[in-house]
C-alpha cells in the first residue's frame, strides 16, 4: 500500500495542556513528541536551509528517507555541505542516487541571497521546485552588527530569509495533484513580545527599529521580536501566494541543537545540561518541519506547532501589526536595492 503525499493538520488550543507552565510544559513536550510524518516525497524536487546542521540536517535525512526525487541543501560552507551530504547519503541508505545537490548561500549577505536563487534556478529548471523549507537561523547572545548595517541575527532570520523567499517564490510548482510548499521555521516566542517594549522613543512603534537597537538589546526580547518579524514575512508570502503555494510557519520546540553555538562556552555548557532534560532531540523536532511541509491549504498562512494548527500570538494575529511590519521589512530591502520599488511591497497586508 502506497503512502499519502499529504497531511491534514486540525487546530488545537488544548495541546498542551493550558496549565502547564515553565518546566512542566518543556517536560511535556519530551514525553510527548510530535509523530514522524507518514508520508513521501517521492517526485518531489526539496530544497532545505541550513542543511548542514541541526534540525535542518535532521529534516534533510527525512526527506531523503522519504523517497524525495532530488534533495538541495542550502549551506553557507561547500565542505561542510558535502559532508553533511555524505551523512545523509548513509542515513538514508541511498548510496547510488545522485539525488543531493549543494548550494551555497549566507543569508547575512544579499548579495549571496541573489546569487543562491540564480544557482537554484539553474539546478531547478529541469524539474521544477516543490518544497522549500526555509530553516536556517541565528541567535546571538548580543548585539551584532552585520554587513549590512543591521543585525546580524535580523539579517539572516528575517531581511536574508525574506529576499530569498521572494526570489524563489516563482520557483515553486505543483507535483501532480499536490500543491508547491514554502514553509518557515519560526518560534513559539514570537508569541511572548509586548507591544510596550518598543512603543517608546527610540523604536516609536517599530518591531524592526526595535529589533535593531543596540541600546535596547535583551537576548531574550530581540530573539522575540525577530521570531514575530518572521511571522509577519511568512504571512505576507502567505495572503500574495494562496491559491497556488501552501505558505505556514513551524515551530519544533525546544530541541537539543546547536542554535546558541555563538554563545560563550561556559553557557553552552549550561545550556547542554538543561537540555539534556528538558529538549526534544534534533531528529523529533525535525518531524515538525517535514510535517508542516505535507500539510494541506488548510495550512496556510498557519502555525504548525505539536502536530496541531496552534494559536499565534496575539500580535501575530494584528493585521495592521503585521502589514506595518512587512511594509518596515520591504523598505529595507528597496533601499538596499535589493528588489524594485513598490513591486510585491503589499503595503495593505492584513492578517491571514
Amino acid at each position: 500500500m502506497s503512502l499519502p503525499t499529504q497531511m491534514t493538520a486540525h487546530p488545537s488550543t488544548t495541546i498542551p495542556p493550558p496549565h502547564l507552565t515553565g518546566l512542566a510544559k518543556l517536560r511535556w513536550a519530551v514525553k510527548n513528541p510530535p509523530a514522524d510524518p507518514n508520508v513521501t516525497f517521492a517526485g518531489k524536487t526539496v530544497l532545505v536551509t541550513g542543511a548542514n546542521t541541526g534540525l535542518g540536517f535532521e529534516a534533510a535525512v527525512k526527506y531523503a528517507q522519504k523517497g524525495c526525487k532530488k534533495l538541495i541543501l542550502a549551506v553557507r560552507s561547500l565542505s561542510k555541505g558535502e559532508a553533511a551530504k555524505a551523512a545523509i547519503i548513509e542515513k538514508s541508505n541511498r548510496p547510488t542516487e545522485p539525488f543531493i545537490s549543494i548550494l551555497a548561500v549566507d543569508l547575512s549577505s544579499f548579495p549571496s541571497v541573489h546569487a543562491f536563487a540564480t544557482a537554484l534556478e539553474k539546478e531547478v529548471h529541469s524539474t521544477g521546485l516543490h518544497i522549500a523549507l526555509l530553516n536556517a537561523g541565528l541567535a546571538n547572545p548580543a548585539y551584532t552588527k552585520g554587513t549590512h548595517a543591521y543585525d546580524t541575527a535580523l539579517q539572516v532570520n528575517v531581511l536574508g530569509t525574506a529576499l530569498m523567499a521572494h526570489l524563489i517564490l516563482p520557483l515553486l510548482r505543483p507535483t501532480g495533484q499536490d500543491p508547491p510548499h514554502l514553509t518557515f521555521v519560526n518560534s513559539f516566542a514570537h508569541t511572548e513580545v509586548q507591544r510596550e517594549w518598543y512603543a517608546a522613543p527610540p523604536s516609536a512603534g517599530s518591531l524592526l527599529a526595535f529589533a535593531n537597537d543596540a541600546d535596547a538589546f535583551e537576548q531574550r526580547k530581540h530573539y522575540a521580536a525577530v521570531k514575530l518579524l518572521g511571522m509577519s514575512v511568512m504571512q505576507h508570502f502567505a495572503r500574495t501566494a494562496a491559491g497556488r503555494v501552501v505558505v505556514n510557519s513551524c515551530c519544533p520546540f525546544f530541541c537539543r541543537t546547536n542554535l546558541g553555538r555563538n554563545f560563550g562556552q561556559a553557557m553552552q555548557v549550561v545550556m547542554g545540561a538543561v537540555q539534556y532534560f528538558t529538549a526534544r532531540s534534533g531528529e523529533e523536532g525535525a518531524r515538525t518541519l517535514v510535517g508542516a511541509t505535507a500539510l494541506g491549504e488548510e495550512s496556510q498562512g498557519a502555525f504548525w506547532h505539536h502536530d496541531v494548527l496552534y494559536p499565534m500570538g496575539e500580535l501575530a494575529m494584528d493585521g495592521d501589526e503585521m502589514g506595518k511590519c512587512w511594509g518596515e521589512i520591504w523598505g529595507v530591502l528597496e533601499r538596499e536595492g535589493q528588489v524594485g520599488a513598490g513591486v510585491g511591497a503589499g503595503a495593505g497586508v492584513g492578517g491571514v
